[in-house]
């Protein structure tokens, strides 16, 4: 990109949040963090090339310090993305960092908010966001903005913010089988524009460590079409070759971390390929995403796939729990 930068990025932000200080929610356990939903616009150096990017996403805020007066926070927020001038073969091709309208929009921030008064305070940050559509279409190099950003924010409640002893998350030895099956679509390289099928069925067993956090291991059976083009230099490939199904078959052991935040969970997971027809790019893979239970079992899944710090597919699924253990410890 630094061949066609122009300009600084710019942009702004809007957000609403809330902070619910009750010793009996899951917010207690983290310090009673702000969660909310936030609204970004911001450009990327050239407008002719790269146009601009907006995004609709939650958030939570995590606290770091808090006094009456000053805190600081650290920022998550994912969420949807939208570039208005993607990667065009007739008439955008020097944007190889997004190929599509719609992306995946996460930000990470360093948050400091001074209150000046009951209803304003000064606010300032620090953050980086990235934007990119998971590899669904390519070229998808994908763009992250660093940014610093000064501004203001307005309390609907005059009090200050309440100082609340923090709250240890009760142990607890649960047991959870987590049984998770996923879809999703993506473009394998640049040179071949057909969008593959990809799809996993994974099972994991957690440990719960507190009602805050835990650990787990698992097995994934991946079925993937894009896998045999990606994987392989495409250009070097034979454009004839025919792949059958045991090419798109592959499967591997997982390690797992945890997060709940009442009925959402943060996950990563770090995988080690046990049994693959080609060679993947890396013996291990990143897997990272956010699980909500629409039930008391049934669960919603979107995940990223990975190979290292380069996005395989994105992939949407329906899981359920099997609890079989329930006792907290004392």
């Amino acid at each position: 990109m630094m061949y066609f930068i122009e300009d600084f990025s710019g942009g702004f932000e809007i957000s609403y949040g809330r902070s619910l200080f009750s010793k009996e929610s899951w917010e207690s356990y983290f310090n009673y963090p702000e969660i909310g939903i936030g609204f970004y616009y911001g450009t990327f150096g050239n407008r002719d090339i790269y146009g601009s990017g907006l995004a609709l996403f939650p958030y939570i805020n995590y606290n770091i310090h808090r006094s009456k007066k000053l805190s600081i926070q650290n920022k998550v927020s994912m969420g949807i993305g939208y570039a208005t001038k993607p990667f065009d073969i007739e008439t955008n091709t020097y944007n190889t960092v997004f190929s599509s309208h719609l992306n995946a929009y996460i930000g990470l921030a360093l948050l400091m908010d001074y209150r000046l008064s009951k209803h304003f305070s000064l606010a300032s940050s620090l953050s980086l966001t990235h934007l990119s559509n998971g590899a669904a279409r390519k070229p998808n190099h994908g763009i992250n903005t660093l940014t610093a950003s000064i501004g203001a924010k307005y309390h609907f409640n005059e009090n200050p913010t309440p100082i609340l002893e923090k709250i240890e998350a009760p142990k607890s030895n649960e047991r959870d089988i987590i049984i998770v099956g996923s879809v999703g679509r993506s473009q394998s390289t640049p040179y071949n524009e057909s969008l593959y099928w990809n799809g996993s069925l994974s099972i994991s067993h957690l440990w719960h460590l507190s009602k805050k956090r835990a650990i787990g291991v698992g097995f994934d059976q991946f079925y993937s079409e894009t896998a045999p083009y990606s994987w392989e230099a495409y250009e070097e490939s034979d454009e004839e070759v025919n792949f059958s199904t045991r090419h798109y078959l592959f499967n591997g052991l997982f390690t797992s971390y945890n997060v709940f935040l009442g009925k959402t969970t943060l996950f990563v997971n770090i995988g080690a390929y046990l049994h693959t027809n080609i060679k993947p790019p890396q013996p291990i893979y990143p897997r990272m995403g956010i699980r909500h239970y629409l039930t008391k079992n049934l669960i919603a899944n979107f995940s990223v796939k990975a190979s290292f710090f380069r996005s395989e597919f994105l992939e949407f699924g329906l899981g359920y729990r099997i609890k079989y253990k329930t006792k907290d410890k004392a």
